[in-house]
């Protein structure tokens, strides 16, 4: 399951984590941590924060 990036991790950490330029980190809409915000590729939701509203495959069974 993807992790949450605090919003106190160095813009640049992010970005070698998050796989894009420093200009492109920005804050997750709903947990405020970071994420690729800006450019290509970009989400306004974190995948930490997508990862836990996706249903789980526990969820299909039954």
């Amino acid at each position: 399951m993807p992790r949450r990036i605090a919003p106190s991790t160095d813009r640049a950490a992010a970005a070698l984590l998050l796989g894009c330029a420093p200009n492109q980190v920005g804050y997750c809409a709903r947990c405020q941590g970071l994420t690729r915000r800006y450019g290509p590729a970009a989400q306004v939701v974190c995948a930490a924060c997508r990862a836990a509203e996706a249903p789980s495959r526990d969820d299909d069974a039954g």
